[in-house]
C-alpha cells in the first residue's frame, strides 16, 4: 500500500490536462479540498487508493521527516512554510460575481477562464437537402 501512497505523491497532476481542467471549473482554494479532489482524480482514473489510509500515512511519514529535518536543519522548517504559502497564494485566481462579469461583457473586455470559439462565417447559401422527407403514420401509400 505504501507504493500507491508514493506514487499519488509523486503524480504530477499539474501535467494532466483533465485534472487541470476540472480544477478550473470547481475553484477550490484550501489545500484540503485540493487533497480530496486529487485523492478523487487518482483514485477514479490512474488508480485505487484509499483516502483514510493516506492520511494516515502521510501523518506518519510528516511526523518521521520533521523529526529527521529537525535534528539536521533546526532553522530550514520555517523557510520552507512561508514559501510554501507564497506559492499557494500566487495561484489561487479570484472568482468574479455575476456583476463583475456583466460589466466586463459591457465594457467589452474578455472575461478571466472563458475560452474563446473560433467561429467563422462561410458566407455560402445552403445547400438544399438530398434526402426524402419521412411519411408520418398518417400519410402511408398503402391504400
Amino acid at each position: 500500500m505504501e507504493s500507491v501512497f508514493s506514487r499519488f505523491d509523486s503524480y504530477n497532476f499539474e501535467a494532466d490536462e483533465r485534472f487541470v481542467d476540472g480544477l478550473k471549473t470547481l475553484n477550490c482554494r484550501d489545500q484540503t479540498g485540493l487533497l480530496k479532489l486529487k485523492l478523487f482524480f487518482y483514485n477514479r482514473f490512474v488508480e485505487p487508493i484509499d483516502q483514510q489510509s493516506y492520511k494516515r500515512w502521510i501523518s506518519l511519514s510528516c511526523n518521521h521527516q520533521q523529526d529527521q529535518t529537525r535534528q539536521s536543519h533546526p532553522d530550514s522548517n520555517g523557510h520552507e512554510n512561508q514559501v510554501m504559502t507564497q506559492t499557494s497564494a500566487g495561484t489561487e485566481t479570484k472568482r468574479l460575481s455575476f456583476a463583475e462579469v456583466m460589466q466586463l461583457v459591457q465594457e467589452g473586455k474578455e472575461v478571466p477562464g472563458v475560452t474563446k470559439p473560433d467561429v467563422h462565417p462561410s458566407n455560402q447559401s445552403p445547400t438544399p437537402s438530398q434526402m426524402q422527407r419521412v411519411q408520418k403514420p398518417w400519410e402511408t401509400t398503402s391504400s
